[in-house]
Order: C-alpha cells, then sequence, then structure tokens
C-alpha cells in the first residue's frame, strides 16, 4: 500500500547514551544482542530538516514524518524496527525545490526496516542502516523513484533518529521520465539527510 507524503522529508541525532545506525563510533563494537525498551515499541518521528538532492537540486521538506514498531532482536546486524509509514511534507508545509512544488508518494507495503550494526556503551549509540527504503518523486512534469538504504543513528538521551545516505548505504534513482530532461536520471546516488525526534522508543541497547 503506497502512503502519499504529503509533499517530502525525513529524520534523526548524535548524544550520550544513544544508538547510532550507520556511522562508526570511535568506541562502537559489533553486538549480536539487541534490547529496545519497551518492547515492543510503536513510535512515531517527525523530522524538519531532511532534504533529498538530486542532480544538483536540493528538495527540502519543513516537515516530514514516519512511524512504525521498534522490537528486541538478536543477530547482527539485528532487524530492531520497520517503518511502516511514512510522509514528506503537509499540506501547511510542503515540500518545494528550485523547478518548483515536490510531491513524494511513499511505498511502504514491504516496511523500510532499521537495521542495528554497532553500539558503543560508553555513549549510549547504535549505529546501522535503513533498508528496502522506495518513494516516488514527482516535481513538476519529472517523475522519478527513489530506492535503496541510507545510514542511521539513534540517540537514546536524545531520542533522536538521524540519517544520511553514503558510503555502503546509498539510494539510487531509477524510471526517470522524460520530463526530468536529463537532470535527474537513473543510477544517480542522491544525497538524504534528516533528523528526526522519535515518540516511543526509551532505548536501544546492544550487547
Amino acid at each position: 500500500m503506497r502512503n502519499t507524503l504529503r509533499k517530502i522529508a525525513i529524520t534523526t541525532g548524535v548524544a550520550s547514551a544513544a544508538i547510532v545506525l550507520g556511522t562508526t563510533q570511535a568506541m562502537a563494537v559489533p553486538a549480536t544482542t539487541w534490547t529496545v525498551s519497551p518492547d515492543p515499541a510503536p513510535f512515531t518521528a517527525v523530522s524538519t530538516n531532511t532534504v533529498l538532492e538530486a542532480g544538483g537540486i536540493p528538495m527540502t521538506c519543513p516537515e516530514a514524518g514516519a512511524s512504525g514498531t521498534g522490537f528486541s532482536a538478536t543477530g547482527n546486524p539485528g532487524h530492531v524496527a520497520d517503518i511502516s509509514g511514512a510522509y514528506f511534507g503537509t499540506s501547511a508545509a510542503p515540500c518545494t525545490s528550485i523547478l518548483g512544488p515536490v510531491e513524494p508518494v511513499t511505498d511502504t507495503s514491504s516496511p523500510w526496516q532499521i537495521q542495528a550494526v554497532d553500539y558503543d556503551a560508553a555513549t549510549g549509540v547504535t549505529s546501522g542502516y535503513i533498508d528496502s527504503i522506495s518513494a516516488e518523486v514527482t516535481v513538476l512534469s519529472c517523475t522519478f523513484t527513489v530506492s535503496g538504504e541510507v545510514n542511521a543513528t539513534y540517540t537514546n538521551d536524545s531520542d533522536v533518529l538521524s540519517v544520511e545516505a553514503g558510503g555502503d548505504h546509498l539510494l539510487i534513482v531509477s524510471g526517470a521520465t522524460s520530463g526530468c530532461a536529463g537532470l535527474i536520471s537513473d543510477g544517480m546516488n542522491p544525497s538524504f539527510t534528516g533528523d528526526y525526534a522519535v515518540d516511543g522508543v526509551d532505548s536501544i541497547v546492544g550487547s
């Protein structure tokens, strides 16, 4: 089932006693047992600084959000949460670009999965990535699909989930229509950043 992202954005942060999903921290070590509190943990997340940039064109969303469920897990990576709903932009705060309004539609029929890899016991930060991401983006007559993975970090103290595409976890453009006029084309790896304030997850701890 597709969820219309009223118009574009997504999410997160860092601090002491945190969970970092993606970029390895100095004292972070791989973990195989992941304890999410509470368990299960239905959550919502809201971002005010989500930006997708493709073809040198930043597409900014003053509000973006996600919802899903966190849960304890074993393994490395450890599948600690599913994102079952996401939106970018609202009617009051739509996503925009220099070319005009941006209208994304997310596909969470297969939930986006948060995978935990490393945990820093000193700071409480878990690092990992989010996979199975899929969304269709329309800017005027240009429509394209963005899919793939992004790095992610979750900080227990601040309850912030931060995301950034890069390194081994990239997004890729496909299905670009003729209206994109070569500005955005298949095979591009767009950048994506955002910090999401999470409500519902108290902590993620790896051991």
